[in-house]
């Protein structure tokens, strides 16, 4: 058992809802994360020593502490996925182009905010569909967003232009499972809500490293943010902090498919990107700390391996001459798309490790790639 009460546990829970929740709702699509960013700005700003904010929108968050080095960098990223505006048609409606990993189904018919006016990705009637067509998913070419207006000097006079981006419209609630919640970009903003409470929870305490809790941009179109950072801060070692699929639902099996299960804990993922994308192998180093610390507190954590995709952790870990690095990942089901669900008791969980990761950190901790081999 983790030293949290069931009390404490379950107000924890709660803020940590209202604060994914109030993030999700600022749309911060991939190059365009400047509301996330300066609320996640505001949030830090009572616990931080000094925040700084790159050109391009990464936030370096530095917590008081009597040490210089080791630097441990614990990062999650702010953007989400979207569409941009493609062209705008006489009549108004706007055409659009996809950013990030967008399932085209899941499009049509969905709201949507465009410099935050609402609109809608229209659809065909379905009266007039053939049966084939009701089978099939039309491509972006084909897709357009009706603000409701019949002109493009309508749409224009909102200030609507080419390359605007164009976010989801789905706010993050509970399931009639209390503790699961659903809605749009909680990849990766609950990480961020947890970067927040994980700096209010380590305010004023006495630490053998100096963390560095970083929020970096465009991970959805390449890791960009990532590589950015790592490389300005040169940490000893880093964290990253990502939400990842899971499986056990009737499409997806554990074990020949993801084994990866929401509500079963923090997952560490020993391996990312086998398939040919860009990803990492768990650096032996950090993956026993973290394993260290979570069997020490009680944290029960899944250990999975992640073939087809990855996360900030496989730019971080190649920046100058290495980093030593780990990701830990929560949990969620209906990835990249607008009901992204996941269980709060691991979010919870993920901060409990975070945070004793962070207090146990210090120049002890071995990077030695032979340690226990000889």
């Amino acid at each position: 058992m983790t030293n949290e009460s069931a009390s404490s546990r379950a107000g924890l829970a709660e803020r940590l809802f209202e604060l994914t929740r109030e993030l999700a709702d600022r749309d911060g699509v991939s190059g365009h994360e400047q509301a996330v960013v300066a609320r996640l700005v505001e949030l830090f700003r009572p616990f931080a020593d000094r925040i700084d904010v790159d050109s391009f929108g990464n936030v370096f968050v530095r917590l008081a502490t009597s040490v210089d080095r080791p630097v441990l960098m614990v990062t999650a990223h702010s953007d989400e996925i979207g569409l941009l505006v493609k062209g705008i048609e006489p009549n108004g409606f706007l055409r659009v182009e996809k950013i990030g990993g967008v399932i085209e189904s899941l499009l049509p018919g969905r709201h949507v905010r465009v410099r935050g006016h609402r609109g809608v990705i229209g659809v065909r009637p379905g009266h007039l569909m053939t049966p084939e067509e009701q089978r099939s998913v039309p491509p972006v070419r084909e897709l357009y967003v009706d603000l409701g207006f019949d002109s493009a000097e309508e749409v224009l006079a909102l200030g609507i232009q080419v390359g605007d981006p164009i976010a989801f419209e789905e706010p993050v609630e509970r399931l009639a499972n209390p503790q699961r919640i659903s809605g749009k970009a909680l990849d990766n903003r609950v990480s961020c809500a947890l970067l927040v409470a994980l700096a209010e929870r380590l305010r004023g305490a006495e630490l053998g490293c100096q963390p560095v809790l970083v929020v970096t941009v465009q991970e959805e179109v390449g890791l960009r943010g990532a590589q950015m950072a790592a490389y300005r801060l040169v940490p000893d070692a880093a964290i990253v902090v990502d939400t990842v699929p899971a499986g056990g639902t009737p499409d997806t099996d554990l074990v020949r498919d993801l084994g990866i299960r929401i509500g079963g804990g923090p997952v560490l993922a020993l391996a990312s990107g086998m398939g040919g994308v860009r990803g990492h192998l768990a650096h032996p180093g950090m993956r026993d700390f973290l394993l260290r610390v979570a069997e020490e507190r009680g944290i029960r954590v899944q250990r999975a391996l992640f073939p087809r995709s990855t996360s900030d952790v496989a730019a971080v870990h190649l920046q100058r001459g290495g980093i030593p690095s780990m990701v830990v990942n929560i949990p969620r089901r209906y990835a990249h798309s607008p009901v992204e669900t996941l269980d709060l008791d691991d979010v919870v969980a993920t901060l409990e490790l975070l945070e004793a990761a962070v207090r146990a950190f210090d120049a002890t901790v071995s990077f030695d790639f032979l340690a226990g081999y000889r």
